[in-house]
């Protein structure tokens, strides 16, 4: 959703924290992103939106692009089972691949990977599946502020 990059890269800009933005081709996977991108997959910041199975509850996990979601480590970090949020261009206004790993900017409360903070730079679409962000780690952590935990 183009309104969720710029909603990103005002906050970016705002904060004095440089980063690279970039058009391309549409990318529906982690690994076309990165093979466009021309970074390693690893570097790829992968945003899921999971829902709970009591509450109804949406969160956004953040983790590296070639890892999967442990729904189980999910489960103890929120305190109830999880699901695949069922739609998430309703939660968040983008297309499935799109969405980014800001959950500030989605309403969302975030939490992201350590293993993400292995990475000095991490690349992610940022709300459209034609643009992307490049930016450093630490900087990401420092815009976003998200809860560090072990999901993968």
């Amino acid at each position: 959703m183009q309104e969720h990059f710029e909603k990103i890269k005002a906050l970016l800009d705002e904060r004095g924290i440089q980063y690279k933005a970039s058009h391309h081709e549409p990318t529906y996977t982690s690994a076309d992103a990165a093979r466009i991108r021309g970074v390693k997959l690893e570097e790829g910041a992968k945003a899921l939106i999971l829902r709970g199975k009591k509450t109804g509850t949406n969160w956004l996990f953040v983790m590296p692009a070639h890892l999967r979601v442990d729904t189980k480590k999910v489960r103890e970090i929120v305190g109830e089972r999880v699901s695949f949020c069922p739609n998430p261009e309703e939660v968040s206004g983008c297309e499935p691949g799109s969405v980014p790993p800001f959950g500030s900017v989605l309403g969302l409360k975030t939490y992201v990977d350590e293993k993400l903070k292995g990475v000095e730079e991490i690349n992610f679409n940022a709300g459209l599946l034609t643009d992307s962000i490049n930016m450093l780690m630490e900087d990401y952590l420092e815009a976003e502020q998200p809860e560090l935990v072990d999901i993968t």
